[in-house]
């Protein structure tokens, strides 16, 4: 909103309602040790002219993201967002407004809410959406809550290895004063392995967590989980990544009870890694469960379609007692920007953004392992993301010579995974081009010879 500054009869009027002489006598509770004693170095003022050239000649010696070629990945993602989607949330109806509990004012609201739950269950292939989480970390972490309350086992969670390390970091979190044990399942094939997870799996087990495609790109055999999961009589909760239902089978369709996802995919920017969306998607037995808010369509007295919230009551989100999590605040606006995208893109367009994130990720591994000095550290089917072994074992000092050449062409895994020290974890998304592909290859392998040349 616009500011309003202070004019000396307002700070009179304040001074005067709370009973104060003065503005200095405020601070007089802080110690003097450590009030500012001393004249503040400033320089003079300047014109709104002068200012404004002052900003820009600042704002020139930063490096903008747009004179660096991405390649991140690890949950965070340069996906192209469609203008149409800005302009739908930037509408002020959409950003200013934030709870939906008065369904008379909020009509407008609740049905984009609506769209994007019926979106969601259609792409997920579950029931019930609820809208929304923080993100995809706090949303696998709630549905690991879900599963321990719907099946009363609170002794263990089945967490793999090749699981977002920070989605499992999340969970130890949200599960540190609890009595469910969090088991972490190794997979050093780069993916899960059904005979190890069959042997963790047993009556005391509330939930696997499955991320399909997993932290790596590697995709799972998350039939052959699933078949595992329910025969222990344990929930399978599934970390999906939206956009690679273009081409990966549902959530639903293997058998997931509860889905979750990273939802920034859907028209989101990367934005320095947030604010995002947590997508959650269930089987209607489990909706009572759910956390979060569910919007529901109904008719008022004269026929009218209307929508409110239902399945849950406002004393759920925030009477301790009752509440089914502590989550209470909406994401609405990032679930109207997933709205938008969604129902811009339609089926064909959402399977076409896979099948180029796919196609250009394998070129990319392709080209980058046609240098001696590289080869994939998973050898099974990826997806947008793959991991690259460096045989000189100089990470660090890779990713920087490429940045230096104005490319951000991955993420250390040494940080999560000491075993891959030597690894870097490259994502390609449906925006880069062939050309930007080429050239990522050449600095990497420039890099080689720099990088040999000095040791």
């Amino acid at each position: 909103m616009p500011y309003l500054y202070n004019t000396p009869e307002d700070q009179r009027a304040m001074l005067e309602a709370i009973g104060a002489g003065s503005i200095d006598e405020l601070f007089d509770p802080i110690p003097a040790y450590l009030q500012l004693d001393r004249p503040l170095n400033l320089p003079p003022a300047l014109s709104e002219m002068e200012l404004d050239q002052q900003l820009r000649l600042l704002a020139s010696r930063n490096r903008h993201a747009g004179e660096l070629v991405c390649f991140l990945g690890g949950g965070c993602y340069d996906h192209f967002v469609p203008a149409v989607v800005d302009t739908i949330g930037s509408r002020s109806e959409f950003y200013t407004s934030y709870t939906p509990y008065q369904a008379e004012a909020s009509q407008g609201n609740l049905q984009a809410v609506f769209e994007y739950q019926s979106l969601i269950t259609r792409l997920t292939g579950m029931d019930i959406s609820n809208a929304s989480l923080y993100d995809g970390a706090s949303a696998a972490a709630e549905a690991v809550l879900m599963a321990t309350s719907s099946t009363r086992r609170f002794g263990k969670v089945v967490v793999p290895e090749c699981l977002h390390p920070e989605y499992r970091s999340t969970i130890a979190t949200y599960l540190e004063n609890l009595e469910t044990e969090v088991v972490t399942l190794e997979t050093p094939t780069g993916v899960v392995d059904p005979d190890l997870l069959a042997a963790a799996v047993d009556e005391e087990v509330a939930a696997v967590v499955l991320q399909q495609p997993n932290f790596f790109g590697c995709v799972e055999d998350a039939y052959r989980v699933a078949e595992i999961t329910a025969a222990a009589g344990s929930l399978l909760i599934s970390v999906f990544d939206p956009l690679s239902l273009g081409i990966l089978r549902r959530p639903g369709d293997y058998g997931a009870n509860i889905a979750v996802a990273e939802g920034h995919t859907l028209g989101t920017p990367m934005s320095y890694g947030g604010p995002f969306l947590g997508i959650m998607a269930c089987d209607k037995s489990l909706v009572r469960r759910m956390p979060g808010r569910i919007a529901g369509k109904t008719v008022d007295r004269r026929g009218n379609d209307c929508y409110v919230l239902t399945m849950q009551t406002r004393e759920q989100h925030i009477r301790r007692e009752k509440a089914t999590s502590n989550v209470c605040t909406n994401q609405g606006l990032f679930a109207l920007r997933a709205t938008a995208y969604l129902a811009q893109l339609g089926p064909q367009g959402l399977r076409e953004t896979a099948n180029l994130c796919l196609q250009k990720s394998h070129y990319a591994a392709e080209q980058l392992c046609k240098l001696d000095r590289f080869s994939l550290a998973f050898p099974v089917p990826t997806f947008k993301e793959f991991v690259i072994r460096d045989a000189e074992n100089q990470v660090a000092e890779l990713l920087s010579s490429a940045l230096d050449n104005g490319f951000l062409a991955g993420i250390p895994l040494g940080q999560w995974y000491p075993q891959l020290a030597d690894c870097f974890l490259v994502a390609v998304t449906e925006k880069r081009t062939k050309a930007e592909i080429d050239s990522l290859v050449h600095s990497l392998a420039n890099s080689e010879t720099k990088v040999t040349a000095e040791v």
